[in-house]
């Protein structure tokens, strides 16, 4: 549905109360609404647009109080065309490079450090989110002969993180020729996604070849129990408790039910993801998110390009009433930062 669109000054008049609003954290009126105006507008023209502009859907009046707050549609709005950008303050940026400048270690505690720093610098809830192991890319992959039946199956992706399963086989295998069908899919499958994996190993099955290379045959039988599922996405969440903080999520029933969704990883994982976007940063507000329990939530992700087939996200998630400009600067800057973190491993 397209917004109802906006003169100057109902422009103007929403973006101070907006501003406002996520200052104070009160229905905003008119008189402090004339006060933040410098008084140019008489009291009866800054009620007549307030409401017009509830009337259009872009402000709501709470029952308790005499002033007006944002709806998810104004906030919309706001951060479209009436937000202005600004990058952090440089005393935060000092703090944030120093703190980004310590981010080694192996990729997931790079990662589980970048969810604190998130959730640390927005005073909301942090998250990076790992794609699942059947869009990363395959650096390498090492097999391990346990007793018989299973074989421990050790992938390490480009970007460095490592997943471990265990497979049962039909026939004994020894470890050397374990280690013989370790060299075969790195050597012609290292680079690859597992989606694209699995199509190779497909179409060698299918080879005349396969039914009689005994090295083959190991190879597709064995890489097709390493490769056959696909996993789940990870989530490194931090600071979740922050969302207590938040006066307008006091509500009990939305609390249990935002709670819950937290709690439910898969479910969560399915969330964020919708909210990924390709194109850099995005904000997803309030009715604007795919599930009914974060109605109540904003979410801004970004994205990180790391791998061709797999898209890394990080971003905060927090009341709708937040520095929406400030809360995308943090997220650009972090999401720089984390992509050249994990690059400099994987080199």
């Amino acid at each position: 549905m397209t917004s109802p669109p906006l003169d100057e000054r109902s422009r103007e008049i929403l973006k101070s109360i907006i501003q406002l609003h996520v200052t104070t954290g009160e229905p905003v009126g008119s008189e402090s609404l004339a006060r933040a105006l410098g008084r140019t507008l008489s009291a009866a023209t800054l009620r007549n647009t307030m409401a017009e502009l509830e009337k259009k859907g872009y402000l709501e009046h709470p029952h308790t109080s005499a002033g007006r707050q944002p709806t998810d549609e104004g906030y919309r709005v706001y951060v479209d065309s009436l937000m202005s950008h600004a990058p952090l303050p440089a005393r935060e940026i000092a703090a944030l490079e120093a703190a980004l400048r310590g981010l080694e270690g192996s990729p997931e505690q790079v990662i589980e450090k970048t969810s604190q720093l998130l959730s640390q610098h927005s005073g909301k809830v942090g998250f990076v989110l790992v794609p699942d192991v059947a869009r990363a890319t395959l650096r390498r992959v090492d097999l391990v002969r346990l007793p018989y039946p299973r074989i421990l199956v050790v992938m390490v992706s480009l970007t460095g993180l490592v997943t471990h399963r265990i497979i049962e086989v039909e026939e004994e295998i020894s470890q050397e020729e374990l280690q013989a069908c370790a060299n075969y899919l790195n050597a012609h499958f290292s680079g690859l996604g597992l989606d694209a994996i699995r199509g190779r190993l497909l179409e060698l099955m299918q080879q005349e070849k396969a039914l009689y290379d005994s090295l083959l045959k190991r190879v597709v039988s064995v890489g097709g129990l390493a490769f056959s599922e696909a996993g789940e996405a990870d989530l490194y969440i931090e600071g979740t408790s922050k969302l207590l903080d938040a006066p307008e999520l006091k509500d009990l029933d939305h609390m249990r039910a935002l709670f819950k969704t937290f709690e439910e990883k898969s479910r969560l994982v399915k969330i964020l993801n919708a909210c990924l976007s390709m194109d850099g940063v995005r904000i997803t507000i309030g009715h604007e998110n795919p599930d009914p329990d974060l109605r109540q939530v904003a979410v801004v992700t970004a994205t990180i390009p790391l791998e061709p087939e797999a898209a890394w996200g990080l971003g905060v998630v927090g009341s709708t009433r937040m520095e929406y400009a400030r809360m995308i600067a943090l997220v650009e800057h972090v999401a720089r930062a984390l992509n050249q973190a994990l690059q400099e491993i994987r080199s």
